[in-house]
């Protein structure tokens, strides 16, 4: 099993919550965003290697789970990881922390394609790119059965 990678940390700003000082979900999704940027550049896939190849990630499948609330000014850090690597898809796992606590709040788990940006079409990965992204494959520890109520 590979380490899982460091995609993400920071701080819940005022401009990010609520009334009731919670993170709004859309932030919970802003920053998964971002946490996957920083996980595909660990396997050499960036802004600029992408437009410069005329490609692009599209996100096919995404699930997110919240598990607790974070707060105005609770630190928050992201890992990452890829579950799955295809021929054309990769599947990976984003799991969102309390930096403080170490409780996990929110998963994010989600299939994307390369596509080309004339046919909109899925492309194949590299083989190079399949090789990099299964150095991150991991195992998930994430809830499977969560209690709502």
């Amino acid at each position: 099993m590979a380490e899982w990678v460091h995609t993400f940390k920071g701080a819940v700003l005022a401009s990010e919550y609520d009334f009731a000082s919670h993170m709004n979900s859309r932030m919970y999704v802003s920053r998964f965003d971002q946490a996957t940027w920083f996980l595909l550049h660990a396997i050499g896939m960036t802004p600029a290697s992408m437009k410069q190849q005329n490609l692009r990630v599209a996100i096919v499948r995404q699930n997110f789970q919240f598990l607790e609330e974070l707060r105005g000014g609770e630190l928050v850090e992201i890992k990452s990881g890829f579950l799955a690597v295809g021929e054309k898809y990769f599947r990976f796992l984003h799991q969102m922390y309390d930096d403080e606590s170490g409780k996990m709040v929110a998963t994010c788990d989600s299939v994307a394609v390369q596509a080309s940006l004339e046919s909109g079409k899925s492309v194949p990965l590299t083989q190079s790119l399949q090789e990099k992204a299964k150095h991150y494959l991991v195992t998930s520890n994430a809830p499977t059965d969560v209690s709502v109520g």
